[in-house]
């Protein structure tokens, strides 16, 4: 029910959208519309479900939306948008820990690193949606895994939400996400990760994500990234990076030019390996 409703209510979304808001699709010959900010769809659907479970969790979700929702309309600057984000996991780690600086300090800093993570690792359809559903699919096996259901619970109600929106943001995408569909995939992360003490198992799944921002870091530091060299479509319709920055897909992009959906289904097992390997730890440490 979860997944059909976040389904409809994109393609209601969709339709309206692309009157308002909308992007082109770079990776396309015919560089089509695509209306951007679909990602309100499945966090507001998440929300509402998860009031009654968990209002905490909730509230994160609304909160980090709302950042996200400034920041597709009007561009928050780096630096603003990582102490936003971090104001709200100090008050979110408040409410979940009571008056506990250290766990304040780490919530602050987990929302706030991990939300910039999941929107920056972007940039071709399914991508960012599908890897985040990845991510927090294996961080709910661990937390079966450690008989933790209610949380489980939680983690698939985030899921279906996001799936229903991922079927029509796949390649090829009709939707963009914006970063109000992919700040609070971090979020989200880190607050189940903290709250349930799987930092060492969330940290092992983040690894993609982490090898992305620190070449993007390395080699662009904190220049605009839009002001290097993009990724070229070829005419075999494979991608081609010929200079600027780095990223994880822009570095396999170099050695191996790929069509749109191989990069992005490489990268999804990427995800799904470190997923593996999170799990394994989770088994190995109970024994």
């Amino acid at each position: 029910m979860i997944l059909l409703s976040s389904y409809c209510f994109t393609r209601i979304f969709i339709k309206i959208m692309i009157n308002y808001k909308y992007g082109i699709d770079l990776h396309k010959k015919n560089k089509n519309k695509i209306p951007e900010m679909g990602g309100i769809i499945p966090v507001l659907i998440a929300s509402l479900v998860l009031i009654p479970l968990n209002p905490i969790l909730s509230l994160v979700l609304l909160l980090v939306g709302g950042i996200g929702v400034y920041d597709d309309l009007f561009k928050l600057t780096p630096l603003k948008k990582l102490i936003l984000l971090g104001l709200i996991g100090g008050i979110i780690g408040y409410m979940l820990f009571g008056f506990d600086p250290f766990k304040i300090i780490i919530m602050a800093i987990g929302v706030s690193i991990s939300s910039n993570f999941t929107n920056m690792l972007a940039g071709f359809n399914g991508l960012e949606i599908g890897l985040g559903i990845i991510s927090t699919f294996f961080l709910g096996l661990i937390l079966l895994l450690n008989g933790e259901y209610s949380g489980f619970k939680l983690v698939m109600i985030f899921i279906a939400s996001y799936m229903g929106f991922f079927l029509l943001n796949k390649f090829p995408a009709k939707v963009f996400p914006g970063d109000v569909g992919t700040l609070p995939i971090g979020a989200f992360l880190a607050t189940i990760a903290i709250k349930y003490n799987l930092i060492f198992e969330y940290i092992i799944i983040m690894i993609p994500y982490i090898i992305d921002a620190l070449l993007k870091y390395i080699s662009a530091g904190v220049t605009k990234r839009e002001d290097h060299t993009p990724t070229k479509l070829g005419e075999d319709g494979k991608l081609y990076v010929s200079g600027g920055y780095l990223s994880l897909p822009r570095i396999i992009l170099k050695k191996h030019p790929m069509r749109e959906y191989e990069i992005v289904i490489f990268i999804w097992s990427i995800g799904i390996f470190f997923g593996i390997v999170a799990l394994l730890f989770g088994i190995i440490s109970q024994k």
